[in-house]
């Protein structure tokens, strides 16, 4: 019989590893680690189940707790170098197994929900290079400040792991001020710091974006993937609006009309009202299109169908206005990226 969930499954949610990480720095910082999961509604056990998935309300609440017991001023910093291996976790190793860095940049926003709801992660092509976004969940709060800086840490720590390479991003920004001492960031990133910035994210070059991984297996990648899609599947319904804003463009691309009023008519919600949720999530709806539009390129593809045919399905009015979009995306033309990246192994 399956276990009952601990807490609502139609509440936006995370994974526990973070919480887990968290606790797992509480009592290096000599915290009451059980104390801190009695006030969360949460015991240590419950902790080690790889399934179980707890609000972000909650972590956001014990980060606070540890800040406010600690007086770490960069918990976020810490948190991310607490070495936690996850064996019962196949996004990261879709992660690991990848071929390049933006490929692995790529499945990691594809596959993104199997760590937590919403669309936390965004891949962006720049003028400069690639960046990846990271937005938190719901309405700013102290606790996304130490969200954020652990998530782009893991960003970059990764990449060097990932490449056997000590790459170093072009820049990090955070959207949130600067604390009163960035020594730490500065020796953590080893790249240029931008506070109180339009958005949080961290950007490389072109050249270190197609940067081998280690670890680069295609069978191994394929198969982890599958499990990947499995853990979808099998997660509850969540109704975030951004997510829900991209299934009603999913459905509309193909020949129907997925301009921002339609959908909003779709979701019944009145067209200021899906733009203040949206701007709430850290998500806008050309955003939200550009990033779906990308993803089903490269599944179409993948299938084999022609290029007027995609071009069709992603709701382009002309196959010259796709070869335009496709070239931004992925730095080529569908043509030459069908031939030199999904060729069969020789």
């Amino acid at each position: 019989m399956a276990k009952a969930p601990l807490f609502p499954t139609s509440e936006p949610s995370l994974s526990s590893r973070m919480a887990r990480q968290a606790l797992r720095l509480a009592a290096g910082l000599g915290l009451p680690v059980e104390a801190l999961c009695r006030e969360a509604g949460l015991r240590q056990e419950d902790l080690e189940d790889p399934e179980l998935r707890i609000p972000y309300a909650l972590l956001d609440g014990m980060l606070e707790r540890m800040e406010a017991l600690s007086g770490d001023a960069n918990l976020g910093l810490h948190i991310a170098r607490v070495d936690l291996v996850d064996l019962d976790d196949p996004a990261t190793f879709v992660i690991l197994t990848s071929a390049t860095l933006r490929d692995a940049m790529e499945r990691g926003c594809r596959y993104q929900r199997v760590w937590g709801d919403g669309e936390r992660f965004r891949m962006e092509d720049t003028p400069a290079g690639v960046r990846m976004r990271f937005t938190p969940v719901g309405t700013w709060r102290p606790a996304h400040r130490h969200l954020t800086e652990a998530a782009l840490v893991q960003f970059a720590t990764g990449v060097r792991f990932f490449t056997g390479v000590d790459v170093r991003p072009l820049r990090v920004r955070f959207a949130h001020a600067a604390p009163a001492d960035t020594s730490e960031h500065q020796a953590l990133f080893g790249c240029p710091l931008e506070f109180g910035a339009p958005a949080s994210d961290i950007e490389f070059s072109p050249e270190d974006a197609q940067r081998p991984f280690v670890h680069a297996d295609a069978l191994l990648n394929t198969m982890f993937e599958r499990q990947a899609q499995r853990v979808l599947e099998r997660l509850p319904q969540v109704s975030t609006t951004a997510e829900r804003v991209r299934e009603a463009v999913r459905h509309a691309l193909a020949g129907g009309d997925f301009s921002f009023a339609a959908v909003a008519r779709m979701l019944r919600l009145p067209s200021r009202t899906l733009q203040r949720r949206l701007a709430e999530e850290g998500q806008t709806y050309a955003g939200i299109v550009e990033a779906l539009r990308r993803e089903l390129s490269e599944a179409y593809l993948r299938r084999r169908m022609s290029i007027s045919e995609v071009s069709f399905l992603l709701g382009y009015a002309e196959p010259a206005a796709f070869h335009r979009a496709f070239k931004r995306w992925w730095g080529t033309s569908p043509e030459s990226f069908r031939r030199e990246r999904l060729q069969p192994p020789s």
